[in-house]
């Protein structure tokens, strides 16, 4: 997933004005008649709810409108540049730097937001334009103004309702895919979730759109990981519902000779915590109120432990003030009423 790009911007050149003199039969001093150049085609970007990704701009840097033609004989003025408009997914930052270096931030948050971001040049004018009654046969004209150039950062951040969030296998795609229409990669290893997914979910008639942020670990504010590239897509989301495995095992950032990411400690009730600890350090540490936002804590995959071991692990939560819900995928125990809880925080 491509979702930072960095291209340059350029509207189109305003079209030269141009000396002509007419030379008509039975008139050879008609006088001037060089036309208008014509004004370049201005450059707009839009946001395009249809798309979720910049790789339209991974591998083509400079973007430009069409400049403007020059004047012509009979008093013709050149034909206007054809403007341009690029599309971003909504969500998309765009940061617009000129040549003085000055810095323009625009975000992109509204399907069909439609910004002119560079405006073509004026057309020159033409010897017609300076005729005077003491100055019949003008030489001059004057060059098409040159268009505005950018350099053009663009940063996505998805916009989702609520951001499913947690270490990796915890559980996020496969309750995404409960929640929603959304079909992500589900497997039983680390990091299935390479990029993250959307899916549209309906509460009570209504359109919720949930994003699976792919799975953190400790470090991952500073890029341990898949770092920080996916904590800032959890900035825009109003709701963070944190999964926690209760059989998996947890898998804590650490490298060994071979490069192994993963060390795999059996899960207990302080494990538990420390899993959940692990992921909100994160989000605190990354800073720009991730660690804030409104929280939903599921304890997830309970089909696949005792009754008893589930109360213990809630009793653990409830001794430091966070109300847990239990949830299955499997058997969907707890979803409707994970629902409920989504609507009520919205």
């Amino acid at each position: 997933m491509i979702d930072r790009a960095r291209i340059t911007i350029r509207a189109g050149n305003g079209g030269d004005g141009i000396v002509h003199f007419r030379r008509a039969k039975f008139q050879p001093k008609a006088g001037p008649d060089g036309g208008d150049g014509g004004k370049g085609g201005n450059f707009y970007i839009q946001a395009d709810a249809n798309l979720s990704t910049l790789d339209d701009y991974a591998h083509k840097q400079k973007f430009q409108a069409e400049d403007g033609q020059p004047g012509g004989g009979e008093v013709c003025s050149g034909a206007k540049g054809e403007h341009v408009t690029i599309k971003v997914p909504v969500g998309t930052l765009v940061k617009l730097t000129s040549d003085n270096g000055e810095l323009r931030i625009l975000d992109f948050d509204e399907d069909g937001m439609k910004v002119l971001v560079a405006k073509g040049g004026r057309g020159g004018r033409g010897n017609y334009q300076f005729r005077s009654s003491t100055n019949q046969t003008p030489q001059q004209s004057t060059p098409g103004e040159m268009a505005e150039i950018f350099e053009v950062e663009m940063d996505l951040k998805l916009l989702a309702d609520v951001g499913l969030i947690g270490l990796p296998n915890a559980g996020k795609s496969t309750l995404l895919s409960v929640l929603s229409n959304a079909r992500p990669k589900i497997a039983n290893y680390p990091f299935t979730t390479l990029e993250p997914n959307l899916g549209v979910a309906n509460v009570k008639g209504k359109k919720i759109v949930i994003a699976d942020i792919p799975g953190l670990i400790e470090g991952a504010s500073e890029g341990k990981g898949l770092g920080v590239q996916f904590l800032r897509h959890v900035e825009r989301t109003k709701i963070l519902v944190h999964v926690i495995s209760v059989t998996l095992n947890s898998f804590q950032g650490r490298s060994d000779e071979e490069g192994s990411m993963l060390n795999q400690v059996q899960h207990d009730n302080i494990q538990i915590w420390k899993d959940y600890m692990t992921v909100r350090n994160e989000l605190k540490k990354f800073g720009n109120g991730l660690d804030e936002k409104k929280e939903i804590v599921v304890v997830n995959k309970i089909d696949m432990v005792s009754e008893k071991e589930v109360a213990e692990i809630l009793k653990t939560f409830k001794k430091k003030k966070i109300v847990v819900l239990p949830i299955s995928c499997g058997t969907m125990t707890g979803i409707e009423e994970l629902r409920g809880k989504i609507d009520l925080l919205r």
